[in-house]
Parts: C-alpha cells; structure tokens; sequence
C-alpha cells in the first residue's frame, strides 16, 4: 500500500478489485490528527497508483477507524464514519450529504452490529443498511486514549435503518435490541434471518490504560446470550431468543463470528488485553460452533447446481432429489450469501440475496423443478460484487448445505452483463386419478373420448377437462423464520 493503515476499511468494488479507505499510522484507541491517514487507495492500483486524499475522513475523527461502508445498486459507497453519513462516488469523487446518524456512535470503538438487510425481488432489490447498539458517551478522547473510564457507560441498545439510494433517505428506527452491546455481532443466515451475538452491555471496543478500564478491557459486562433478528417480521416482533441458550465463553475484542456452508456459525477469538495477556478476561485460543434449530433437520438436495453465475442472461434449473407438492415449490427459494470481512468483532460486506425463481411440479413424474434466474443484469456487479459466495436451496425455512460458486467472470475487471431471460410461469402439471366406467358406459354407452383415465386440471370454473393441461401458478415466496439453539 502507499502508507501505513491501522484499522482501515475495506470494500470489493463492481470489478472485483477493493478499496481501502482510511486508517491511522500507529494505532490507539482513536484516531488523531497526527497519525490520521485521510486517504483511500485500490487494490490492485489503480491510475497512478497514488492515495486519494478524502477530507471526510479529517472533518470526523478522533472515531474514523473502520468507517462502515457498502457498495450500492447506483454504484456510489454508502460510507457512515463518527455520527456522519454520505453517498461517495469515488469515480468522480462527488459526495452526498445524508442525515446524521441517531441516538449513538456505531463505528469503531463504539462497534455497533451492521449489516446490508437481504437483497430481495419483491422490493426491487433495494439495498437498506441496519445498525443495533454502539455507545454514547459523553466523549471521545483526543489523546489516542480513552481519557475517562468509559467501561461506566452502558451500551446503546437502538436499531436504525436507512436505504441510502432512495430519494429523501432518512434514518428510520427498527425495534431496540433486547439489551444494549458493543461488539455485537451480525451473521446472515440463508433462512433470511439474522443472528446476533457476542459483545458487551458496557463500554466500548479496545483496551488501554488501566486508568480508564477494569483491568485492560475498555468493555465489560459481557453478554452471553445470542438473539435472532427477522427483518420481515411486524416491528415490534422482530428480535426473539425462544430456545437459545447462553454461550459459556465471552466474546469481546478482537472476536469473529462466520457463517459456515451447514448453516452453523463459526464463533472465535477474545483478546481484550494488550498482546496475549490474561488480565481480568483471558484471551482465547479456543472456538466454538453455534448450531440453528433446524441443523438436524432433512436438508433440501437437488442437482444441477451453477458452478458460476452471471449478471443476466439465460436461467438454469435445479431439479430436487424429493417431489415436492405445489405449496413446498411456493415456500422454495433460492438464495447467495457473501460472507464478507471480519475482524475487531466487526463484520463488513456481508451481503444475501435471493434470485427470482418460479417452479414446475410434475404429478406425472413426480418431479419438482425450480427455474432461477441469475443475478439481475440491470443494475449488475454494483449490486451484487463479483466473487466467491455460498449458493443455498431454502425450503419451507430449511435451507440446503452451502455450496460455493463464483459470481461473475471471475476475473477482476469489468464484468459482462445482459437481459435477464425471461422464467416460466410457475406450472402443475397435474395427473388426474382412475375413473371407475358410469352405468351408461358399462351398457355400452360413452362418458368421453378416453379411456376412463388421464391427466387433467380444474379450470377456474372447477369444470374438470381430459386430456394433459396446465395450471399456471402465481409465484409466491414466504420467508419462514427459523428458530435457533445452541447446542
């Protein structure tokens, strides 16, 4: 890179290269104006190869460290940096003022959980960004320390989201979490819920001075005990812990927590001491596994699985291995999750979404056939960035095993885009059982131009036609929400 970049922030652009954004040279607490890096810069370069200068970062420090950003649909970067928000276009360095964030900080070290909610159809694919917890206190130090003892300060426990794209954006508040946490922790999930955990109910991310701490740790108070969010629910409904149970292990600083291809959650680190030290809470080495409740359930299997998909273009088939009635093929969808960076107890670029599909159930072969569409030509790689993902069959809530594929060209550069072709309609192709003959046909008569058997389907009058029809169906998609349990 051109300079030193403690606790940048990185973003994969619509041509699979990244940009870096920020950072400071040594290191701290916060950020200060002596060792500020107010720059981005591309991997691999780009131009000259030169840093940008990016005066937003200088006008909100000292908490500019791991400035959360997204890629959005109008290829513009939603970047949210101290209590500031804005649409960067970094082609033409314009940038857009949008409303200050409310109620808390959420960017490090007040660490709240973000997430992009679940790209979906039937809002056209609009992309809107979640925030829970993060802190408020009543400052922030100047010095690169925390400067006071911030472990007194509880955590924030609201909700905001916005969709940065739309006109007049606006923060808009979601239900509060059922506690306040820093360091908490966001992971899709391929039902569409979220899972929520780690962190702490007091203070911040980071350690230091044991002036300001308990022991090292500038968070305290740990929380044990994840929580599910289901974006789609009814506002007031949507966090719930039915059925979980209390991790026995804290994690604070320095904690991850991934998605696996099975669904369960890869939970790890704890290090809220300066290097390897075990002052007050020890820093782990050890990991953890948290399983949903639907983990034993019998998964959804198919074949004809994209090894690639594309931006537009034809769409492809998935034929599951079990016949599945006409209700299951509605409750079926087909979904891809991007796991993003992790680190800090922070996860960035997470990003899930669900492509069109539309279905044939076959009575007659006892066939189900799921069509899916590939990713939205139109707006593209801005939606959606080139690169490894998870590709999941999700049926009646259960979600398949996670297989890894490719979006995009696989090539860093821009990427190939067209229409998307057009689905069929969702069919039935029913089989109508065996008729026992009328008493007329037993005397030689005829109720038909069969001969007593066929396929058929009603019409919308209920009159029964012989002979092979189709019922074209209304695609439907209902998201069932899975509970979880920690096993």
């Amino acid at each position: 890179m051109t300079g030193r970049r403690w606790y940048p922030t990185s973003e994969t652009l619509e041509d699979g290269s990244i940009i870096v954004i920020g950072g400071d040279k040594n290191g701290g607490y916060v950020n200060t104006v002596a060792q500020d890096n107010p720059t981005y810069e591309f991997f691999p370069p780009k131009g000259d190869g030169e840093a940008i200068n990016f005066p937003f970062l200088s006008e909100t420090l000292p908490i500019n460290l791991y400035a959360l950003t997204w890629m959005m649909p109008s290829g513009k970067l939603f970047i949210q940096s101290n209590r500031r928000s804005i649409l960067f276009d970094y082609k033409t360095q314009d940038q857009e003022e949008l409303p200050e964030m409310p109620y808390a900080a959420r960017v490090y070290p007040a660490s709240a959980a973000t997430m992009m909610l679940p790209l979906l159809p039937e809002n056209n694919y609009t992309a809107t960004v979640l925030f829970c917890g993060g802190s408020n206190p009543p400052q922030w130090g100047t010095d690169g320390t925390a400067g006071y003892n911030v472990t007194a300060i509880p955590a924030d426990n609201t909700c905001v989201r916005i969709s940065p794209d739309s006109a007049n954006a606006t923060y808009e508040d979601d239900d509060y979490m059922l506690e306040g946490r820093s360091m908490g922790q966001f992971v899709l999930m391929p039902d569409g819920t979220a899972w929520m955990g780690n962190g702490v109910a007091m203070g911040t991310a980071g350690y230091g001075d044991e002036h300001y701490s308990v022991g090292m740790s500038y968070g305290q108070d740990p929380v044990y005990t994840p929580a599910i969010y289901n974006f789609s629910a009814p506002a007031g409904q949507r966090w719930n812990r039915t059925g979980l149970s209390a991790s026995q292990n804290e994690r604070m600083y320095h904690s991850t927590a991934i998605l696996l291809p099975d669904s369960s959650i890869l939970i790890s680190g704890s290090n809220p001491n300066a290097d390897f030290t075990n002052e007050q809470w020890r820093s782990r080495t050890d990991v953890e596994r948290w399983y949903p409740s639907y983990y034993n359930s019998a998964r959804p299997t198919y074949t004809g699985a994209p090894t690639t998909l594309s931006y537009g273009g034809d769409s492809f088939d998935l034929v599951m291995d079990t016949f599945m009635d006409e209700p299951t093929a509605q409750n079926t969808k087909v979904v891809i999750i991007r796991g993003g960076f992790n680190t800090h107890a922070i996860g960035f670029g997470q990003k899930m979404l669900q492509l069109e599909s539309t279905y044939t159930v076959d009575e007659q072969t006892n066939k189900t056939t799921i069509h899916v569409s590939q990713l939205p030509g139109n707006p593209g790689p801005t939606l959606f960035q080139p690169g490894s993902a998870m590709i999941f069959v999700v049926v009646n809530g259960v979600p398949s095993e996670g297989e890894f594929l490719m979006v995009g060209s696989g090539q860093l550069g821009e990427q190939p885009t067209a229409a998307n072709a057009a689905l069929p309609s969702s069919t039935v192709l029913a089989v109508e059982p065996s008729t026992e003959p009328s008493s007329d046909a037993a005397n030689g008569g005829s109720t038909g131009s069969g001969s007593g058997t066929g396929s058929s389907a009603s019409n919308s009058n209920g009159a029964s036609t012989l002979g092979l029809t189709l019922s074209t169906m209304g695609l439907g998609v209902v998201g069932v929400v899975a509970g979880a349990l920690l096993l």
